[in-house]
């Protein structure tokens, strides 16, 4: 059903956990419907994103798609991250049976929900110090 790809990468995610300092975190999904995804980034000083951890419930796809993901994003600036899209991360995934394919609409959603999160913490964080 899956290919040698697929199961490799689900038996072994090489981002899975959380991310200690982790800047920005997006979260898709509902326990509800079956799958619940975080993506956590670090972003540093210069706007690059140096590291990304996945935390997922949900099937093989899921697991898969998050470390794609996670994989695709280091390296990037935010707006590089922001044009990830689920094009992108089911070509790297191969071929997946369809009624799986919704997964990578999830971390792609998730991807936009870190960065969106880490511009509101900076945000905060600039007001703070102007008030200090």
């Amino acid at each position: 059903m899956y290919s040698s790809y697929i199961l490799e990468r689900f038996q072994r995610p090489r981002f899975a956990g959380g991310l200690r300092g982790a800047n920005g975190t997006g979260k898709a999904g509902s326990e509800e419907d079956g799958d619940v995804i975080k993506i956590y980034i670090l972003v540093d000083e210069t706007g690059l994103i140096t590291s990304a951890k996945f935390k997922a419930y949900g099937g093989v796809c899921t697991i898969v798609a998050c470390d794609i993901a996670c994989d695709m994003l280091i390296g990037k600036t935010l707006e590089d991250a922001l044009r990830i899209n689920n094009i992108d991360i089911l070509e790297r995934m191969g071929e997946i049976p369809e009624s799986k394919e919704y997964t990578s609409l999830l971390v792609e959603e998730a991807i936009k929900n870190s960065v969106e999160d880490f511009y509101k913490r900076k945000e905060r964080e600039e007001r703070k110090n102007q008030i200090n």
